[in-house]
């Protein structure tokens, strides 16, 4: 019987981060992928000091538009309530906001191509406006447009991908 050697590399692993959810991790050999961004927005966080990273995926600006009740069960759904989630999550494992990397996918018009409920414009308004509150600035954003988009962030380099239906991927 010959010898077996292990690898001592860690297993990559790639986390789905769906609409609606927020992800934090530490694992230098994860990566949040975010798939299929339309109107909605998919927001990276990234602390190079601490190589820490998370994301967040919502769909709607606002809560305030929906019952309470669903706000409170389904608070990463909205902008108003999912940022303030991801950046409290971000703080709670130790990470600095002076050290952010923050990138934005999405805010597209799939389905609305006569822009009559601006969705995608509006959720952009909503994730600008909140970052420029807490004095936080976006580094990199690929928004708007008719496609769907592909946003991932490997936690080990904190190099992120954003690929565009028919048009590539650019590395960020």
């Amino acid at each position: 019987m010959q010898d077996v050697t292990l690898s001592q590399q860690p297993i990559s692993v790639m986390t789905a981060v769906n609409f609606c959810e927020l992800k934090i991790s530490q694992n230098p050999a994860e990566t949040l992928v975010a798939f299929s961004i339309g109107s909605g927005i998919v927001v990276s966080i990234y602390d190079p000091v601490m190589k820490a990273g998370g994301m967040l995926g919502f769909v709607l600006p606002d809560s305030l538009t929906m019952t309470p009740e669903k706000a409170e069960h389904h608070p990463y759904m909205f902008a108003d309530t999912g940022l303030p989630a991801l950046l409290e999550a971000f703080v709670d494992i130790g990470a600095q906001t002076e050290n952010t990397k923050i990138g934005i996918a999405g805010g597209a018009q799939i389905m609305d191509q006569t822009a009559e409920f601006n969705i995608g414009l509006k959720n952009y308004e909503a994730v600008s406006s909140f970052f420029l509150n807490h004095n936080l600035s976006i580094d990199y954003e690929d928004i708007g447009g008719i496609c769907r988009r592909t946003l991932s962030l490997d936690i080990g380099s904190g190099f992120s991908t954003i690929q565009t239906l028919g048009q590539g991927e650019v590395h960020v």
